[in-house]
């Protein structure tokens, strides 16, 4: 066995085992909070040796921490995809909108756990809201948003998304997905400042394409 060959075999064991890892925190963490996890109970659904573990991760709250981060890249990359070629301000919010929630739908567990363990979701300037505050920008520099800041309407969009996913995670009577969009997105969009009229046809259409998939 050359030295290449060895090193490749490596390589693809910790990939293994790190996926491993990861897949076993996402379903914990979905279920319970960070601290009711335990490092034994991890590696135990992994199925790897206890100091592996700590070949990939310092501590639990660092794997938390990756499996929050991939799920969220993952829903914003299908926002990115849902908003390729998209410009208007109001229009790319109410399709994100309804991208996420579409997003909870299809992958609860992985909704889930995203929802638990991203405590730095509201926070406007983290990285991964980069996006939504170029949009409240956008929107507030073309007059369409108004009567707010940046960081108010990055919390407001937050805080709809998270909500929205919240109820539609919650397994006692939810509402059906489509009809909590269109509600939560035409809610969102008049707290931004859009015209009553301008919201509902935005919000609908947005729930009307992104959703069409799943009719």
């Amino acid at each position: 066995m050359t030295p290449d060959t060895t090193d490749v075999k490596t390589d693809r064991r910790r990939a293994r085992t790190r996926a491993a890892l990861l897949q076993a925190g996402e379903a914990l963490f979905s279920a319970q909070s960070v601290d009711a996890v335990s490092i034994d109970d991890i590696v135990l659904a992994a199925d790897v040796a206890k100091g592996s573990f700590y070949n990939h991760f310092a501590d639990k709250e660092a794997l938390a921490c990756a499996i929050a981060g991939a799920v969220r890249a993952e829903a914003e990359a299908e926002i990115d995809a849902a908003n390729a070629g998209v410009i208007d301000p109001a229009r790319r919010m109410a399709r994100a909108q309804a991208v996420f929630i579409r997003f909870a739908v299809r992958n609860p567990e992985r909704a889930r756990a995203m929802v638990r363990l991203f405590a730095s979701a509201p926070l406007p300037n983290a990285p991964m809201n980069r996006g939504v505050r170029a949009d409240v920008a956008a929107g507030l520099a073309s007059g369409d948003f108004r009567g707010l800041t940046v960081e108010s309407g990055v919390l407001m969009a937050m805080g709809v998304a998270t909500v929205a996913v919240s109820r539609l995670l919650d397994e006692v009577e939810a509402a059906p997905a489509t009809a909590l969009c269109r509600d939560l997105i035409f809610g969102l969009l008049r707290g931004l400042g859009l015209p009553e009229p301008a919201a509902r046809v935005l919000g609908d259409e947005a729930v009307d394409d992104i959703f069409r998939e799943t009719h």
